[in-house]
């Protein structure tokens, strides 16, 4: 063994120590246990049709007997219909009175098919945004989105799930589109990011996937200390247990899942993944606190082959990596926008609309779960001078102002320049950003 290995190899057992003395007394809710009917990855002989109707019967099944019928409004004022509709995977048809008069036009979406992948502890509902936005632009594309085993039911969900059922999953949601579906571009959120480059370098030889739409990739995690969850799993079973009445995501972290999505990185951390030599767009917030988006830029710089390309680094506190500076394709875009009271990025802020209904600005649901002391939470949730940023500003705002970012302040501007890219993958066209 050599001289790291051993370093690492002795961090372990004191990590796996202290985890044992720490878990020993921590309690466990009961939505925190596997359900027994966990979302699993779809066979790939079934059909894309049926494999949403199953799980959308199975996702109801699983609210109701483990949340409606146990708890009171367990996701506030959202009911069960609205908490499937947000969690369960879809399949969008062209819109037909839309795609009359474009012809065989592919900047219209003619034979185009976008396969929606969200993140680890969310739900198709991170990416409904941007969908939507695609669909004015593109209303001749079909849409396709998937639901990642372990998702959409109960956070004990993830304590068993591994990543190459999220691989297996996007592999079936990639060979779901029919014969009339050309083009294929992957949109992949956070996890779901790390989980399209991955089948993508699998499927190199499917011509059909023309592009990929990388939004807060997550190709590795910020936290120093990931290497340690596959050990740590064994004897403790959360990175950390939060409320659970977020509609379309958990609000606890199982150690499994943390340890299956550094597994699934791994191509990414060791250089190990092949070039792409597809066209890519990316953003980042340059302030992530979830992954770490040095990684990102080190990825499309070093590992993107392709002359199309473009990634929108969120310029906050942090600044664009010096090992940068002759990477072409690179839009630096300032994070603060006053108006709507962002100071920066947040990583789950990317893909939502500064109006969306459930985390806009005016939305009821708004993540204040970084205060531990209940006046400053109590704040947070309902104070009048509140702000948005990520929690890397946790220290520098006045106590009990300070949201996570839900939404992202240039939706429209990231939205055209994503535009931009698809048409541009879809007609041969360059780009390297601004």
């Amino acid at each position: 063994m050599g001289t790291s290995q051993t370093i690492q190899a002795g961090l372990a057992t004191i990590a796996l120590a202290a985890a044992l003395a720490i878990g020993a007394c921590s309690k466990q809710d009961p939505i925190e246990s596997p359900s027994g009917r966990a979302i699993g990855p779809p066979s790939m002989e079934v059909s894309f049709d049926d494999y949403v109707q199953s799980t959308r019967a199975q996702l109801r099944d699983v609210l109701s007997s483990k949340r409606f019928s146990r708890e009171n409004k367990p996701f506030g004022d959202y009911d069960i219909d609205q908490v499937v509709e947000m969690r369960a995977p879809y399949a969008l048809e062209p819109e037909t009175l839309s795609c009359d008069v474009t012809g065989s036009d592919p900047t219209k979406g003619n034979r185009v098919g976008f396969l929606m992948v969200h993140g680890l502890t969310d739900s198709p509902y991170w990416l409904s945004d941007v969908r939507d936005d695609l669909r004015k632009r593109f209303p001749c594309a079909s849409f396709h989105g998937v639901l990642l085993p372990g998702h959409g039911t109960v956070p004990g969900d993830l304590m068993d799930v591994r990543f190459d059922d999220w691989l297996q999953t996007v592999r079936f949601g990639v060979n779901s589109f029919d014969d009339e579906i050309d083009h294929i571009i992957p949109v992949g959120f956070s996890t779901g990011a790390a989980l399209i480059g991955r089948v993508f370098a699998e499927q190199t030889h499917d011509d059909r996937i023309k592009g990929l739409i990388m939004l807060s990739p997550g190709l590795a995690a910020k936290s120093d200390q990931a290497w340690l969850t596959p050990y740590v799993r064994y004897v403790r079973h959360w990175v950390g247990q939060g409320q659970n009445n977020d509609p379309g995501k958990y609000g606890s972290m199982a150690m499994n899942a943390a340890a299956e999505f550094h597994l699934l990185t791994e191509p990414y951390r060791e250089g190990t993944l092949p070039s792409l030599n597809v066209p890519v767009f990316a953003v980042v917030s340059s302030d992530d606190q979830t992954i770490n988006a040095g990684r990102v830029v080190d990825f499309f710089c070093d590992k993107v082959a392709h002359p199309t390309r473009n990634l929108i680094w969120y310029q906050g506190e942090t600044a664009l990596p010096r090992t940068a500076s002759s990477c072409e394709g690179i839009d630096i875009v300032p994070s603060e926008n006053p108006e709507l009271r962002t100071l920066n990025h947040a990583h789950i802020a990317i893909t939502l609309r500064p109006n969306n209904p459930v985390y806009g600005i005016d939305g009821p649901v708004v993540d204040c779960g970084h205060y531990d002391e209940d006046m400053a939470h109590a704040a947070c949730l309902n104070g009048p001078d509140t702000v948005y940023g990520e929690r890397n500003l946790l220290d520098s705002v006045t106590p009990g102002t300070l949201r996570r970012g839900t939404f992202n302040p240039d939706f429209t501007g990231m939205m055209g320049k994503m535009s931009g890219f698809v048409i541009a993958t879809l007609t041969g066209e360059n780009i390297t950003g601004n």
